[in-house]
C-alpha cells in the first residue's frame, strides 16, 4: 500500500495560484467593464464603473473563500501523532541542554 500524498509540491501550488488570480480577475475586470457600459449608455459615470468593480470584489473574496474551503475540505489538517510529540519533545531538550550549557559558559 502507498503512502497517502501530502499536499503541495509546485505543481499543485502552481494550480492554486492559477486558480486564485483567475477567481480574482475575471469577476473585477468583467464588473469594471459591465460599469464601464453602463455609465456610457446611462451618464452615470463614474458611479456604474465604481458600484460594480467593488461588486467584482466582493464576488472575488467570495470565490477565494470557497476555494479555501474546499482546499481545506480535500486536505484536512490531521491530529498530531505521540511519535510526532515524542519527536518535538526530544528536540526542545536537545535546545535546552544547549542553552544550559551556553549559559554555563561551556562551548561545545
Amino acid at each position: 500500500m502507498a503512502a497517502p500524498r501530502t499536499p503541495g509540491g509546485a505543481r499543485s501550488n502552481a494550480a492554486i495560484l492559477g486558480q486564485v488570480g483567475f477567481m480574482v480577475a475575471v469577476p473585477i475586470v468583467v464588473g469594471a467593464w459591465l460599469g464601464q457600459k453602463l455609465d456610457e449608455s446611462a451618464g452615470t459615470a463614474p458611479w456604474g464603473l465604481l458600484g460594480l468593480t467593488f461588486l467584482g470584489m466582493a464576488i472575488a473574496v467570495l470565490g477565494v473563500a470557497y476555494l479555501i474551503r474546499r482546499y481545506l475540505a480535500e486536505n484536512p489538517i490531521g491530529p498530531v501523532t505521540d511519535r510526532a510529540r515524542q519527536a518535538g519533545r526530544s528536540w526542545q531538550a536537545e535546545i535546552d541542554e544547549r542553552e544550559q550549557k551556553r549559559e554555563a559558559g561551556e562551548d561545545e
